[in-house]
């Protein structure tokens, strides 16, 4: 009897809700009130699954409400539910990596159009944006469906969630990250081998990395979706980060830092940078507002050499997209290997008028003041922006570092050397610079001891090398000295520079037909070098050979008119 009472009551209360319901209807779909948060997202999952046929690929793309952790928990529960529904949902890890690849702002509020670019570029049919905000004493749900190829609004649904002291313990705690969604299941292996299950995929090993399964899985969705644009670009992206010296990586995949091979690339990079030339075009050709895609191919092109197509692509991006900030700093590094350094700065300055927090054009406007320019005074001051904004950087240490040598600073140069350490220890050319600033210091131990590091971290590193042996030479350590310049030498045969300085290392212990030796093939090696003429005149004379001694210094002096060693030799051996 006690239970048949308990069934009356809640019949009673399921058509008081139903009263409710009717009377506080709101004109939109599903018009309900005082539904559990829970029950709200079902329904609206349920409404969205009845109108989209089985399997239809959907993109979250916002949701707001009072507190970020709450949106994140809305929507992975309505992915959960709508994979439930039988639709596939795309993977909402990969969401702030869209939001940043299209230039956008993580928002709980978009426009129907931004959240139609999110979906073509996800490869969904139907995109899903949301609202769970607070109306009085209760919350209103809302969500809103687009048909991305119709860019048209098709289903709208506004619900009313009761304000309880369940939501109001779940907010809290959901505040508090004590609660996740538990029914998302999107996103695994489970969903299905879809193209846009493997576009998911890919851009996930994309971000730990691992370009090869990346690629892999970018050429299963296309093979799957020969017109699926995104997979393309992000494909091409992938072959071109797998041969490049990644420097940094966002924690998505939107964008990379990478060593710029100016148009040194080797055979299998060059391979890549075609394959991935290649995709880059067919994303342009399936979608011609790509700017991203013109401004990834620029890059492709200046790493293969090829700097005026660069140009002519980063230029493209930015007539399409004209506030981004890093096309113009992209297509000032095309510049810089092109030679056109003040077509460069003009090109960084335009990139930090548009983002002022743009650390990577303040370092490579910087690299052009210093390398290109000679301009230390801004070098330094673009580099200091540059570590300012980016404190981690170990290249903009190292090259602000390069500038104070280059002022003649060497202690602040060996404190930028010894940062850029700090951050990463196998900086070998960090060690061989600062070995560099200790030997004008006469410090030859600290010297040594860095070029030793150096050559640790790079066995095949001839420079470091020779210069080792310079120390040596310098510590009257000659034996040594000899042992690296003849290292350096086998490593780099056409040295011209590492014969001369071994040669004054033999000349220097007595040894003066090695020293003709080695003087000999460095002119063989660089016929204008007049310093070899003059030393090799040096050593003949020590043997007693002043005509060819004479022969050597009138040589010198032929190539360099200048050359004041060689005019006193001639004076005084006469």
């Amino acid at each position: 009897m006690k239970w048949c009472v308990r069934q009356v009551f809640a019949l009673v209360l399921v058509l008081l809700m139903a009263g409710c319901a009717s009377m506080g209807g709101t004109g939109a779909k599903g018009g309900a009130d005082n539904l559990s948060l829970e029950k709200a997202i079902d329904q609206s999952a349920e409404e969205i699954g009845a109108e989209l046929p089985k399997g239809t690929r959907v993109a979250i793309a916002a949701f707001s409400s009072e507190h970020e952790n709450l949106s994140n928990y809305i929507m992975d529960e309505l992915a959960g539910a709508l994979t439930d529904g039988n639709l596939e949902v795309a993977d909402r890890r990969n969401l702030a990596y869209v939001y940043k690849e299209l230039n956008f702002q993580m928002s709980g509020d978009v426009s129907d159009e931004t959240a139609v670019s999110i979906g073509k570029f996800l490869g969904a049919k139907y995109v899903i944006t949301g609202q769970f905000i607070k109306a009085g004493d209760r919350y209103r749900y809302r969500l809103a469906g687009i048909n991305v190829e119709t860019a048209v609004q098709e289903s709208s649904t506004r619900l009313n969630v009761t304000n309880g002291r369940s939501l109001k313990s779940l907010i809290a705690d959901v505040r508090q990250n004590k609660v996740v969604a538990v029914s998302a299941s999107y996103g695994d292996s489970a969903q299905g081998k879809t193209a846009g299950a493997h576009l998911d995929r890919g851009i996930l090993f994309a971000t730990r990395n691992d370009f090869e399964m990346a690629i892999a899985e970018f050429t299963e969705a296309l093979n799957l979706d020969p017109d699926l644009s995104a997979a393309y670009m992000l494909r091409g992206r992938a072959l071109f980060a797998s041969v490049s010296k990644v420097i940094s990586m966002e924690d998505d995949f939107s964008s990379f830092s990478s060593y710029n091979t100016g148009g040194k690339a080797s055979p299998v990079q060059q391979q890549a940078f075609d394959r991935a030339t290649a995709d880059f075009t067919q994303a342009i050709k399936l979608d011609p507002n790509n700017a991203i895609a013109y401004s990834e191919r620029g890059r492709a092109f200046s790493n293969k050499g090829d700097q005026d197509k660069a140009i002519a692509d980063f230029t493209q991006a930015i007539k399409i997209a004209p506030n981004s900030d890093a096309f113009y700093t992209n297509r000032g590094i095309a510049y810089s290997n092109k030679g056109d350094y003040d077509r460069a700065i003009a090109d960084y300055t335009q990139a930090l008028r548009l983002d002022p927090n743009n650390a990577t054009a303040y370092y490579n406007r910087g690299n052009a003041y210093n390398d290109d320019k000679g301009d230390y005074d801004r070098a330094l001051t673009d580099y200091t922006q540059a570590i300012r904004l980016d404190p981690n950087d170990a290249s903009a240490y190292y090259n602000r570092g390069n500038a104070y040598a280059s002022t003649g600073d060497l202690d602040l140069a060996i404190a930028d050397y010894t940062q850029a350490i700090r951050i990463d220890p196998n900086h070998a050319n960090a060690y061989t610079n600062r070995g560099l600033a200790y030997y004008f210091k006469q410090d030859y131990d600290r010297t040594i001891a860095d070029y030793t590091q150096a050559i640790r971290i790079n066995p095949n590193y001839a420079y470091a090398y020779s210069s080792r042996g310079d120390a040596y030479a310098e510590k009257k350590d000659y034996d040594r000295a000899i042992a690296d310049y003849t290292q350096a030498i086998r490593l780099d045969p056409n040295d011209a520079t590492a014969y001369v300085v071994r040669g004054y290392a033999y000349y220097d212990k007595g040894d003066y037909d090695l020293a003709i030796a080695d003087y000999t093939q460095a002119i063989r090696l660089d016929p204008n070098d007049a310093y070899a003429y003059n030393n090799r005149g040096i050593a003949y004379n020590k043997k007693g050979d002043r005509p060819h001694a004479r022969a050597d210094w009138t040589k010198a002096l032929e190539i360099d008119p200048n050359n004041q060693y060689a005019r006193s030799n001639l004076e005084q051996f006469k």
